[in-house]
């Protein structure tokens, strides 16, 4: 699951200490290893929007940064999954932040 986590997460840019972005990251990884308890297979996207409603619910009311395409219906996380990621395959599909 760490290393699920940490893949997933280099899709989602930190920022400086303290900032809505890296809060976004805290809930994101929150969200996404209570998902991953119950379900094995539970896609990437609940977490993040999971993250995404908690974030702009906050009081700053921004839209965090990840990249969508990644998290997509069929995107990288979905590809990870159904190829066995926490199983050591490697994937060289990984897009740096922007």
């Amino acid at each position: 699951m760490t290393r699920l986590l940490e893949e997933e997460l280099s899709h989602i840019p930190r920022s400086h200490k303290g900032s809505t972005q890296n809060a976004f990251r805290m809930l994101y990884t929150y969200h996404r290893r209570s998902d991953l308890a119950s379900d094995a297979n539970a896609p990437a996207r609940n977490a993040l929007h999971a993250a995404v409603r908690a974030v702009e619910a906050g009081q700053n009311a921004v839209t965090p940064a990840f990249e969508w395409e990644f998290f997509r219906p069929g995107g990288g996380s979905t590809q990870m999954m159904r190829n066995g990621f926490e199983n050591g395959a490697d994937h060289g599909d990984r897009k740096e932040p922007a």
